[in-house]
């Protein structure tokens, strides 16, 4: 059982801890999704375990919940660790975006790392296998429905917000 701190419509804490798979209009949870790209301007995908419920098998980025008494920072930081064994200095993390869907804030973030994928401890729940992919991949893998469909509503403008050179 995840729990969670529920938020009212403007984003202020409602005081009340509840599970995460807890649907209830008007009360919202924060997730947190992390993005992880390398000096090469190549992103980290992972793909996700066919034993997941949503979208399993699908290439995704790194994230989940926030639990209940986490900023949104050290649920992304949090995240990555447990899925990808990686560790984020706070220096190398940036908030990208945030937007509220039916039942929770989205919280996007960009980490700027190096990384030898073959010193990933991928979480085997969570994730099956990671690879860096560069941005003209990364958007046909979209354009060709292999991105787990979450990133939808905001891929495009995620991309917009990029800087380049790293």
């Amino acid at each position: 059982m995840e729990l969670v701190d529920k938020l009212n419509n403007k984003k202020e804490p409602l005081n009340k801890v509840g599970e995460r798979s807890e649907k209830i209009l008007g009360e919202y949870n924060q997730i947190v999704h992390v993005w992880i790209m390398n000096d090469k301007n190549e992103f980290l995908v992972q793909k996700r375990s066919l034993n997941k419920k949503v979208f399993p098998g699908m290439w995704s980025q790194t994230g989940g919940g926030v639990d209940a008494g986490e900023s949104i920072l050290q649920g992304a930081l949090r995240e990555t660790k447990e899925e990808l064994g990686i560790t984020i200095p706070e220096e190398n993390i940036e908030f990208m975006l945030s937007f509220k869907r039916k039942y929770n804030y989205l919280n996007v973030w960009l980490a700027r790392m190096n990384i030898d994928i073959n010193y990933l401890s991928l979480q085997k729940e969570e994730v099956s296998e990671a690879k860096w992919v560069d941005k003209e991949t990364l958007i046909k893998m979209h354009d060709n429905g292999e991105l787990a469909p979450s990133l939808d509503i905001y891929f495009n403008m995620f991309m917009d917000l990029l800087v380049y050179p790293y």
